[in-house]
């Protein structure tokens, strides 16, 4: 990578942007990460299991879970883009490999098959996983929870002993034990006797409805934290420390955009929006050329400084979506110009943008 590129794009600048970037606009999808690979994955081992009516729905959050009483799959936003992964290790401490995003995605399953199909009505579930009370009233409302790690009424397949948190917990344990191909749960559960007749009833109990309909019509609407309503920022949610990379960070441009341009106008309608407005990014694209030659030519730079700068511009333009009132538009060139100017002098004379 060239130079100029090596500047704008550094590990510790993209970092900056994230952490800085609200939740809500980071344009995270699910194509082209793991959950692409792992969704299908799974639906086919709950197919193949003999759950076929079964059509849980994945959507990205705060954090990974399955909405109470709904097949609505959460899945945490943090997994979806490798920096992100990298900055939710560094500050909040963990951060799960590829078999562990499987081993969710069964796990939330098991909640989904258990809701769907209203399991925790079933006098032989509720005797067997021990539910008393309101199955769902009675979920603790924190992660701590005791255990006892010599017990063998539960599986323990990451060695957290999280099936001990509650009925639904063990169920959704036991339920990925059971799922998952070539677990062995028979041989390894086998002087577990409590735990093995868990698994032998979840085996009899998808035999018995894993071909039924579930019993509820599942609802979008009860989604919780889609992550497009999350205002936070990254380093907000994260509780995160941005000086470090403030300190290191070479190519981070997005206060000088916000300052240069503005935000998306609260209109009426769109139809009122552009014709009021336009794209930030749209009008540096379309000077492109102008800027280009008037900035290579005047500061003496070659036109890659200059090109390499337009790019970061308009990428982060389009990111950050910011906008120009179209009156204000000729008022606007002469600011970008002396801006991108600026920083390519700094590159003439210091080796670097900023």
């Amino acid at each position: 990578m060239r130079r100029t590129r090596a500047l704008l794009y550094q590990t510790e600048t993209l970092k900056l942007e994230l952490l800085n970037m609200p939740v809500h606009q980071l344009g995270l999808q699910i194509e082209d990460t793991i959950f692409a690979q792992a969704i299908p994955v799974v639906k086919e081992e709950l197919r193949r299991a003999g759950i076929t009516q079964l059509e849980p729905i994945f959507y990205i959050s705060t954090g990974y879970g399955c909405i109470a009483g709904q097949p609505l799959v959460a899945l945490g936003f943090y997994d979806l883009h490798p920096l992100l992964k990298e900055l939710n290790e560094e500050f909040r401490g963990w951060r799960y490999s590829d078999a562990d995003i499987f081993d969710l995605l069964r796990h939330e399953c098991g909640h989904a098959f258990c809701y769907s199909y209203k399991l925790y009505r079933r006098k032989d579930f509720r005797h067997l996983f021990d539910v008393r009370g309101h199955f769902f009233n009675t979920y603790p409302e924190k992660d701590d929870y005791n255990y006892n790690p010599w017990s063998r009424s539960y599986v323990n397949p990451n060695g957290d002993h999280y099936a001990q948190k509650h009925p639904d917990e063990d169920f959704a344990e036991t339920f990925t034990v059971w799922l998952t191909p070539r677990s062995g749960w028979r041989k390894t559960y086998q002087r577990y006797p409590t735990a093995l007749k868990k698994l032998r009833y979840t085996d009899r109990l998808v035999k018995e409805i894993g071909g039924s309909p579930p019993l509820i019509e599942t609802d979008p609407g009860w989604m919780m934290e889609p992550y497009e309503q999350v205002k936070l920022t990254v380093a907000e949610f994260m509780n995160a420390k941005t000086a470090h990379y403030e300190a290191l960070a070479t190519g981070y441009i997005d206060p000088d955009l916000r300052e240069i341009f503005r935000a998306e106008p609260r209109l009426t309608s769109r139809r009122a929006l552009f014709r009021d407005y336009m794209r930030a990014d749209m009008l540096i694209k379309e000077q492109k050329m102008s800027i280009l030659s008037l900035v290579s030519y005047w500061i003496g730079v070659d036109t890659v400084v200059v090109i390499d700068l337009l790019d970061k511009l308009t990428s982060r333009a389009r990111t950050l979506n910011l906008w120009v009132e179209r009156a204000q538009r000729d008022k606007k060139l002469p600011e970008i110009i002396t801006y991108v100017s600026a920083l390519c002098s700094n590159y003439k004379h210091k080796g670097a943008y900023l």
